[in-house]
């Protein structure tokens, strides 16, 4: 059954320490270590935005969060619309363009491409029509779109370029438009290499 884990209980510190160490697992997190980080990768950048964000959000500092959402979308095109719970471990190695919705939920230890879109399916619906659901260890490769109230199980993987409209199951390896299983992903550790077996 896919698991969803919340950002519930955890610090800002936390959630951002949890980030860095998708980029380095091998050592111990700390702040002068995310500063170093912040250098080559904007996506700890933008980690560190959206955690600002989710976290001024959840404490009833809506005006700060809408403030946080311009400036991710200022420095680095990436539109985070506040009111979405993401939890530890997000990994985005090139943030410019994502587009998440307000009421997205996204589990531990999932991957973003670039300029994946996550929302509703028709944007003149009630908020309570849908938003996506993301599982523990998904990956979601760049330009995907996922659209109204699908779930992407736990270690699937969403192509680049994939439309979803529909649910995708734990470990699945979806791609085109509409989304179709191609291929098996195993779970795995983040951070690992996996094998991804065909479909059968």
């Amino acid at each position: 059954m896919s698991t969803l884990t919340s950002s519930a209980g955890l610090s800002f510190t936390q959630l951002v320490f949890s980030d860095l160490e998708r980029y380095r697992p091998d050592r111990p997190a700390n702040w002068p270590r995310v500063l170093i980080q912040c250098i080559g990768h904007p996506g700890m950048v933008a980690s560190i935005i959206l955690r600002a964000q989710q976290k001024a959000h959840q404490a009833g500092r809506t005006r700060l969060a809408f403030v946080l959402r311009s400036v991710g979308m200022y420095l680095l095109s990436a539109d985070f619309v506040p009111g979405m719970d993401v939890g530890p471990g997000l990994l985005m190695p090139h943030p410019n363009g994502i587009v998440i919705g307000n009421g997205l939920r996204v589990g531990a230890n999932v991957t973003f491409g670039g300029g994946i879109t996550a929302g509703v399916k028709q944007p003149d619906a009630p908020p309570e029509d849908g938003f996506p659901e993301i599982c523990d260890g998904a990956i979601v490769l760049a330009n995907a779109v996922l659209a109204g109230p699908v779930r992407i199980g736990n270690y699937a993987q969403v192509g680049a370029n994939t439309v979803v409209l529909s649910d995708v199951a734990d470990n699945a390896v979806v791609f085109g438009v509409p989304a179709k299983k191609v291929a098996t992903r195993k779970a795995i550790i983040p951070g690992s290499y996996e094998e991804i077996a065909p479909a059968p």
